[in-house]
């Protein structure tokens, strides 16, 4: 699944939004298919707040076991079992609207991604992935905060698995994928070529996170940038939470602008995942 995704994809959406080109000139940021989470590649909304662009069942939904293969006879329990396993919009801080929502399958998952090193589809199948789930969320504040700073953007996701060996397998290719030099490399060129956007510096770093779930992992994305139009310096800080908790993961994704999310507010909302997941597996 792609942990990382979401946020090269929504800190290109940034740049761009800073003065940095349009859609057809965009660069498209190189970003790994990653364990835990597992977004779809396009995270800027795109629908109507508050309306989601699917129709899925409620969050709220009592959600049975998904069997291990998402037929067209148990898609409707495997879809359940995700939402439920996700967070909410009421465990978020407040400010936030929903996006966007939808499930990703191992196919779509797979044309997703453009960069060496990703999984592929093989990948996703070896692994045991069923089906993922993403919810993106924004800021009311909307563009303004891109001059002022603050947090813009918010994505939750959940997979589900075959099995925990499956699960555990892909969140540790992401932990490889994340620490390898030649991806932070293709990461900062990704938006040292976006159109307008001078890139001083691009880093990832592991963050330390609470003892949650069977597995935990946790990033942050610094990206110093100029805006040429604006003429204005950005620091652009993306943080990433994944959890795994038997032979499912969770994740959640935030973007803000010179600014960073308290730890304290990860782990609350680590924590709240991991419970949701839980509770859903039982």
């Amino acid at each position: 699944m792609k942990l990382l995704l979401p946020l090269v994809a929504a800190l290109a959406v940034l740049l761009v939004a800073c003065g940095g080109g349009d859609d057809e000139n965009e660069a498209s940021p190189a970003a790994p298919t990653s364990a835990a989470g597992e977004p779809a590649a396009t995270v800027a909304p795109t629908s109507t707040a508050g309306e989601p662009a699917e129709t899925v069942v409620p969050a709220s939904a009592t959600a049975p076991a998904a069997t291990a293969a998402a037929t067209v006879e148990d898609r409707a329990e495997v879809e359940a079992l995700l939402t439920a396993a996700a967070l909410r919009l009421e465990d978020l801080p407040e400010g936030y609207t929903l996006d966007e929502e939808k499930f990703t399958t191992n196919e779509e998952s797979a044309d997703e991604t453009t960069g060496p090193g990703e999984a592929t589809l093989e990948d996703l199948n070896g692994f045991g992935r069923i089906l993922g789930y993403e919810a993106s969320y924004s800021q009311e504040a909307g563009p303004s905060t891109l001059l002022e700073g603050g947090t813009l953007f918010l994505q939750t996701t959940t997979t589900v698995y075959e099995d925990s060996d499956g699960a555990e397998e892909h969140f540790g290719f992401v932990r490889d994928q994340a620490s390898d030099p030649e991806f932070v490399d293709n990461f900062e060129k990704s938006f040292a070529d976006s159109p307008g956007v001078e890139v001083s510096d691009a880093s990832i770093s592991e963050i330390s996170v609470a003892d949650v779930g069977d597995q935990r992992l946790a990033f942050e994305v610094k990206v110093s940038a100029h805006s040429t139009d604006l003429d204005q310096d950005f620091d652009f800080v993306g943080q990433i939470v994944g959890v795994r908790r038997g032979r499912m993961i969770g994740s959640i994704t935030v973007v803000g602008i010179n600014s960073s999310t308290p730890t304290e507010q990860l782990e609350d909302l680590a924590r709240t995942i991991d419970e949701r997941m839980k509770d859903a597996l039982e």
